[in-house]
């Protein structure tokens, strides 16, 4: 409990000196949730968009859990994630108070921008089909857990390399986004509308939405304790 104390303190703090990121988050998750809906209206009309409609919301929906700060548009110029880390190592504050803060503020970008990512691409588009409130909270929930499954990833990247290859490695997943994308398309499935499928027929009971929940939060927990280990012996300097 000390932990997630002294994490939130952290949390709050880092929060308190960038408060344009929530500002730059709300209006780039209205903008973004609103294109999306124009997307899908769009792949009613083609099938041929299906490939590119998939692989844009496997490639968007880990980037809710990120707000836009300084630090994250920095992070290549300055290496600002590594800086930061070094910084709190020299307070002294443990690699563990680092790391639950880092997850309290994936936690929170998942809630705030999904409100209004979720919210906008519902005003736009999805409000069509005809959804109740849970069966949208649980497609909404859905998509969360396939984030929180990337997530894990970027943080790894995050924690243990520098900017560049932290650019690397987040560039890797879109040709693999794209590569999934195109083989659900071949096995004659759209992903998306998959997911909007057993969200509206089972709602918050929807096996779908369960089961990226359970493997999000899972792979986010195996992600973070290996990143732990292997923070302890990073050299920072």
């Amino acid at each position: 409990m000390d932990a997630w104390k002294q994490a939130w303190w952290l949390t709050r703090n880092d929060y308190s000196k960038d408060k344009l990121q929530w500002l730059w988050s709300a209006i780039f998750m209205i903008y973004t949730g609103s294109m999306s809906g124009v997307m899908l209206i769009g792949q009613q009309q083609s099938n041929f968009i299906n490939p590119v409609v998939d692989a844009f919301f496997l490639i968007m929906l880990p980037f809710l859990g990120f707000l836009f700060s300084r630090r994250s548009f920095r992070y290549i110029q300055e290496d600002s994630y590594t800086q930061l880390l070094a910084f709190y190592r020299r307070l002294p504050i443990p690699n563990e108070t680092v790391m639950w803060s880092r997850l309290q503020q994936s936690l929170i970008a998942f809630a705030y921008n999904g409100f209004f990512f979720y919210g906008s691409l519902y005003a736009v588009r999805l409000h069509t089909e005809g959804f109740t409130w849970d069966q949208y909270l649980a497609f909404a929930l859905s998509c969360t857990g396939y984030g929180l499954l990337i997530t894990g990833l970027y943080i790894y990247g995050e924690f243990l390399f520098s900017g560049k290859k932290y650019l690397m490695l987040s560039s890797m997943f879109l040709p693999m986004a794209v590569v999934i994308a195109v083989l659900i398309r071949l096995s004659g499935n759209y992903g998306f509308w998959y997911v909007i499928h057993y969200s509206k027929l089972w709602g918050l009971l929807s096996p779908i939405m369960w089961i990226a929940v359970v493997a999000g939060l899972v792979t986010l927990w195996g992600f973070s304790r290996l990143t732990l280990k292997k923070l302890a012996v990073r050299d920072l300097s």
